[in-house]
């Protein structure tokens, strides 16, 4: 299947509808720390690495746990290991395909490779197919950087910091996925879901600065609803890791109140949820759970 590369590529194919993800795996903070930088939130101002609050954190994660449980969401979870410190973001290490299959991702960075066989060994006790890149592909971060579109067959992934463009290539081409890739541009944004969300089937959450003028040009005219969050606060709250339940639920991390004000005036019920800790290592709310079907 031909990678989708230009909107009316996209426009003119036949999507097919697909089921929402129904369930969640979280990975417990049972090592969670800063323990080298391997993106711009780990380090504070003079150069040394952000410290943890490592109980607070745990109350966090905790609280988004029992949040996305109340609405009706069964979460699983897997214990985190030591000399893993970033293993909490469960949402790099795969990309679930659909109800039987799941692709391990290839991480960019060598401090998380070590994270990936932890995940391939709880989807396959579950009784799942698992999928592994081939050598040709250099990287690609889970749903980090494969974000499903909602409700339909439509698979975007955001290249240039964690992901290549061998591995938009592998999706298409290889496994037979409707894939758009878009170009990410600025390192304050190096995963895709730092600064896209697809909210429901019409509507996008985004930071337009993030992309290159191609990908814009998609996103502007692909989303019939668009909400831009202000960059400085994308950028301080990390907004755009939010999350949408069902497309009309979406957690958000806490303050980012000029994209929240636009959430309710687009008639979506919103969830502040603090992750603060979580924030100095780069990641929120969408980063800390893994939604498979």
């Amino acid at each position: 299947m031909p990678v989708l590369r230009s909107l009316e590529d996209i426009k003119s194919y036949p999507f097919s509808p697909l089921e929402q993800a129904q369930k969640v795996l979280m990975v417990k903070p049972d090592y969670f720390n800063i323990e080298y930088q391997i993106n711009p939130y780990m380090a504070v101002e003079d150069g040394s690495l952000a410290k943890i609050d490592e109980k607070r954190a745990r109350f966090q994660w905790d609280k988004l746990k029992a949040k996305i449980e109340e609405l009706g969401v069964k979460v699983f979870t897997m214990p985190g290991h030591e000399g893993f410190p970033d293993m909490v973001f469960a949402a790099n290490q795969t990309l679930p395909l659909d109800s039987k299959r799941v692709l391990l991702a290839k991480m960019a960075n060598p401090q998380r490779e070590g994270e990936v066989a932890f995940l391939r060994d709880y989807f396959l006790n579950h009784g799942m197919e698992i999928k592994e890149l081939p050598d040709s592909v250099e990287s690609f971060e889970g749903t980090g950087d494969g974000i499903w579109h909602f409700g339909m067959d439509l698979l975007w992934v955001g290249h240039g910091f964690r992901t290549t463009l061998s591995a938009v290539d592998y999706l298409g081409d290889e496994l037979g996925l409707a894939v758009v890739p878009l170009k990410l541009i600025d390192e304050n944004f190096y995963h895709l879901d730092t600064c896209f969300s697809v909210l429901d089937s019409r509507t996008v959450a985004w930071v337009p600065k993030a992309f290159d003028e191609a990908s814009q040009n998609i996103i502007d005219n692909f989303f019939p609803e668009r909400i831009e969050i202000p960059y400085e606060e994308a950028k301080s709250t990390l907004a755009c890791n939010c999350w949408s339940l069902d497309g009309k639920n979406i957690l958000t991390p806490e303050g980012a109140k000029t994209f929240n004000e636009k959430l309710q005036n687009h008639d979506f019920i919103v969830h502040e949820i603090d992750t603060s800790e979580f924030l100095k290592s780069g990641g929120s709310v969408f980063c800390l759970k893994l939604a498979f079907f």
